[in-house]
C-alpha cells in the first residue's frame, strides 16, 4: 500500500519531469535479490537486516495499535501488553508485535482468529470490529482522525523507525538512480517538493 499510495505517484512524477528515462518498477511485499535479480533501488520498511546494501533514509513510519470504538466497548481496553493475550489480534506476516518498554524493544507475541498479507484487509477488520491491529501510520491514520479506530498501548509505542532506499554497495551508482534517489528524499519530507531539474546531468 505504501508503494502504491507513495512511491509510484512520485515516480509517475519523476517521469513526466525527466521523460527520456525509462522506469521498471515492481510492487511486491516480498524482499528482493537486488544483485541477483538486476534491481538498482527498492524501498524498504522498517529495520533493515541486510548489511551488504548501502542504504538511506527516505521518511519515517509509526506503528499503532489500534481497535475500533465497538470492539473496544464490548471487548474492553487493554492497558498493558499481557492484556493482549485475552484480545483477538489481527495478524499480517509475523505472530508477534513490536513495542517498547522502559526504553527497550520488546516483541510481544499475539494470537487471533485472521491471519493475512494484507494490511488494507487488516484495516478493513478492525474497522468492523473484528480484533485489534497493529499497522504503520500511512494505513491507519486517516481512521484515527476520524475516531473510526483508537489507539490504544500508546505508552508501549515503538519509537519511528525507517522507510529506506536500498541499493547494492558494490554497483556504481548511476547519475539516473541518484536523481530518483534526490527526488524521492525531498519529495517525501514533510512540506518537502523534488529538487529542481533545471541542472539534472545524467
Amino acid at each position: 500500500t505504501y508503494g502504491e499510495k507513495s512511491i509510484a505517484p512520485l515516480v509517475n512524477d519523476f517521469v513526466l519531469r525527466y521523460p527520456e528515462l525509462d522506469v521498471d518498477m515492481k510492487l511486491t511485499n516480498q524482499t528482493l535479490d537486488l544483485v541477483a535479480e538486476g534491481y538498482d533501488l527498492a524501498v524498504r520498511m522498517g529495520k533493515l537486516e541486510d548489511s551488504t546494501l548501502m542504504a538511506r533514509r527516505l521518511a519515517s513510519r509509526t506503528l499503532y495499535v489500534c481497535a475500533s470504538p465497538d470492539y473496544l466497548a464490548t471487548h474492553g481496553t487493554p492497558h498493558s501488553l499481557t492484556e493482549l493475550a485475552n484480545h483477538n489480534c489481527l495478524l499480517g506476516n509475523l505472530d508477534y508485535w513490536r513495542f517498547q518498554e522502559a526504553g527497550q524493544p520488546r516483541n510481544v507475541r499475539v494470537t487471533g482468529n485472521i491471519r493475512c498479507d494484507s494490511g488494507r484487509a487488516l484495516l478493513d477488520a478492525a474497522l468492523k470490529g473484528i480484533g485489534i491491529v497493529q499497522l504503520p501510520d500511512y494505513y491507519v491514520q486517516s481512521a484515527l482522525d476520524s475516531r473510526l479506530l483508537i489507539p490504544v498501548l500508546t505508552r508501549y509505542q515503538e519509537d519511528d523507525d525507517g522507510i529506506w532506499a536500498v541499493y547494492p554497495h558494490n554497483r556504481h551508482l548511476s547519475p539516473k538512480i541518484k536523481l530518483l534517489l534526490d527526488f524521492l528524499s525531498e519529495s517525501l519530507k514533510p512540506g518537502g517538493s523534488p529538487p529542481d531539474a533545471a541542472n539534472a546531468d545524467y
